[in-house]
């Protein structure tokens, strides 16, 4: 294997992230899943049983990244399965229902569930307001507030009618890069300055 072919099997493996989904059943999780790598709705699917995973390569800006998406079920009895992914997850999908009040109240255990459980490397925070092609019966100004004292990224979808899916999965893409790039420069920073102060510490030092 040649420098460039190792070259690209690190890029390969450093952009490599796990999206998990989480919120009450029925609120759209495997449909935006669904729509996103597929590009189908099934109107009548299964509720998902337990934990499953889905692939797709994203590109963004001539960069691929593979995306792991982890489906969870909402309903209680699988709650303790989904928390074992919480340490692994770079970025959370907390989904609730824009048709259903409940399932928005109950986005506050799943938010606190999830921080209880994680080990912090997750990078991103997302809530997302699905079934946006249905009446909003929850009210926006309390979306807005409860992002912001979540401090989470909000958007409204509908895996039926594709609104947004492809848009919120891009942005998520983007920033993902955009940390990545961060990481990047503060590691190349840091080394800089360590080959810096080494270069200080010889200078200083007075030949016998």
């Amino acid at each position: 294997m040649n420098e460039n072919e190792n070259k690209d099997e690190d890029e390969k493996k450093n952009l490599e992230y796990k999206i998990i989904t989480l919120g009450d059943s029925s609120v759209g999780k495997t449909s935006i899943i669904n729509r996103f790598i597929n590009d189908i709705f099934d109107e009548d699917i299964d509720p998902t049983l337990g934990i499953k995973h889905n692939f797709k390569i994203l590109e963004i800006n001539d960069k691929k990244m593979k995306l792991s998406l982890i489906d969870t079920n909402g309903q209680e009895k699988y709650r303790a399965l989904s928390v074992s992914y919480f340490r692994h997850a770079h970025v959370v999908l907390f989904i609730f229902n824009l048709n259903d009040p409940l399932s928005f109240n109950n986005i506050q255990d799943w938010i606190n569930t999830f921080n209880d459980n994680n080990n912090k490397k997750v990078i991103l925070k997302y809530l997302i307001g699905n079934k946006n092609d249905l009446e909003q019966r929850v009210e926006q100004n309390l979306i807005d507030e409860f992002a912001k004292n979540n401090n989470v990224t909000y958007m409204s979808t509908s895996a039926k009618t594709n609104s947004q899916i492809n848009e919120l999965f891009q942005m998520i893409g983007e920033e993902l890069l955009e940390e990545e790039e961060k990481k990047t420069n503060n590691s190349f920073r840091s080394k800089s300055s360590r080959t810096l102060s080494k270069r200080k510490d010889k200078s200083k030092k007075k030949c016998c």
